[in-house]
């Protein structure tokens, strides 16, 4: 509806399998909790509707040898010209909606930090 969002989380992981052991009111009260921090909205309005599923192996986990992936890509988008262009998205920060979040300001300030240096002045 005008002036509501849809949001969808997933939380949990190979990190923290101990999240199966919560209710679905507790996980929705946890998920509310941090998404209200995360949007910087305490006083946000409560859902108008509010599901839990619960998959014990949902969240993809990035492979042994990811990072050293996208910092290798990174490395020959420069080498080969490309200074300027970035890489960003889930597959860079993760799945989850705060890295992704966390992940965008990174990003954000890598490009504002390369416009520092290289824009014209």
């Amino acid at each position: 509806p005008p002036g509501r969002v849809l949001l969808l989380s997933y939380i949990g992981g190979a990190t923290n399998p101990g999240i199966l052991q919560k209710t679905k009111a507790e996980l929705a009260k946890t998920v509310d909790k941090d998404l209200r921090q995360m949007l910087i909205n305490l006083n946000a309005k409560d859902p108008l509707v509010l599901g839990v599923r619960v998959w014990p192996q949902a969240i993809p986990q990035f492979l042994i040898g990811h990072f050293d992936l996208l910092d290798a890509a990174k490395a020959s988008l420069v080498g080969a010209g490309y200074k300027g262009l970035f890489l960003g998205g889930n597959y860079v920060s993760g799945v989850a909606l705060g890295r992704c979040v966390e992940g965008a300001y990174e990003a954000a300030a890598e490009i504002a930090d390369f416009l520092s240096r290289y824009a014209e002045k």
